[in-house]
């Protein structure tokens, strides 16, 4: 009677395990799947952020070209040095946008999702060490320049005051926008090693 007892008991208990064991995997599946999805909309503000930046160097580089010469006394070298920076950022945008593709987060494996996502980040960092930081260098006071050969005094003055407002202004976007790529990418690092501790 009580051996009786002792293997329904058992039974029971094995059941509980497999329904305990086939939850656990559920919960597991849909916490991936979750996981999967977030790295993905994470992956879609990386590249819309791309889209972004083209837009404003496909506006950037007509108006180098013409309106820039017609409502300042800029030189053709100084527009020419613009215009081709706009169109370098916008080739690299196009480059950076097209090895980045956010299928890779919800469809193909873990490694090639982190291979992705290194590499992103990798040409970020030089974009800016290497490229956007060098021209500004050069930008800055070559545009000084430029205006202190037609402008004097007080317009001079009024002409820097405003251009040191605008670099300003577009300092902090550029900061704001290269830690916020930068914290982006190690989140989608981070759910990969996430994953990768449930595999």
């Amino acid at each position: 009677m009580n051996n009786a007892i002792d293997s329904k008991e058992l039974q029971e208990m094995k059941v509980q395990l497999e329904l305990l064991t086939q939850k656990l995997e559920r919960e597991t599946i849909v916490n991936e799947r979750l996981i999967r999805h977030s790295m993905k909309e994470k992956a879609n503000t990386l590249r819309r952020n791309i889209i972004i930046e083209s837009l404003v160097c496909i506006i950037m580089i007509p108006f180098f070209i013409w309106i820039l010469p017609k409502i300042s006394p800029h030189s053709m070298y100084f527009c020419a040095f613009s215009t081709a920076f706009m169109s370098l950022a916008l080739a690299y945008d196009y480059y950076m946008y097209r090895e980045f593709h956010t299928k890779d987060f919800s469809e193909a494996n873990l490694i090639e999702a982190r291979k992705a996502t290194l590499k992103f980040k990798q040409l970020t960092r030089r974009w800016t060490f290497c490229i956007g930081i060098p021209f500004m260098m050069i930008f800055i006071p070559w545009f000084v320049y430029e205006n202190a050969q037609v402008y004097k005094g007080e317009m001079l003055k009024l002409v820097l005051i405003f251009a040191a407002i605008g670099l300003l202004i577009g300092s902090v976007i550029g900061i704001y926008q290269f830690n916020k790529t930068l914290r982006t990418t190690d989140e989608i690092l981070m759910q990969i090693e996430e994953l990768e501790e449930q595999a």
